[in-house]
């Protein structure tokens, strides 16, 4: 009756939990390391087993795991655009080789304000700039409701009692 949340987790936890637990995983709130060098992202080989696991990749708007070298409290927010949020939805979903994956995660709860933020997302609100985005980069009015809402709503409804 529980959910793995495996975010946060290091590469050895990562995969000792993924022995261990054989309930439902997810990542509410983890990026992609082949976009963004550093242990707080997953690594393709991760990504790939919660995709087996039919996990839901949730991509985080904090700017320093959107960006190489961004640099908390000296590299500007406003130098991140929004499409690299984007970039990380795209990875995620060619490794899957679909949309059912990937989401938003966002970690927006208030442990940073816009100054972690990528340019143009300076309210919750501002998530539907993404529709254009996803748009532009091929991606169906299905495809695009299932990384707002869809694939989120699909996991929670299979994973909870």
């Amino acid at each position: 009756g529980m959910i793995l949340d495996a975010t946060h987790s290091s590469d050895t936890s990562f995969y000792q939990a993924m022995d261990v637990f054989s309930g439902p995983v997810m990542a509410s709130h983890n990026n992609c390391r082949a976009l963004v060098p550093g242990d707080r992202q997953f690594d393709d080989r991760q990504l790939k087993l919660l995709i087996e696991r039919n996990a839901v990749i949730g991509v985080a708007m904090d700017a320093w795991m959107l960006q190489p070298n961004f640099v908390i409290g000296q590299t500007p927010g406003s130098a991140v655009p929004l499409a690299a949020a984007a970039d990380h939805i795209d990875h995620i979903c060619q490794l899957a080789g679909n949309t059912r994956h990937a989401a938003f995660g966002t970690d927006l709860d208030g442990g940073f304000g816009t100054e972690q933020s990528p340019a143009g997302l300076d309210t919750i609100t501002d998530l539907h700039k993404f529709e254009s985005i996803l748009a532009g980069r091929g991606y169906s009015d299905a495809d695009i409701d299932r990384i707002f809402h869809g694939n989120w709503l699909e996991f929670f409804l299979r994973s909870l009692p």
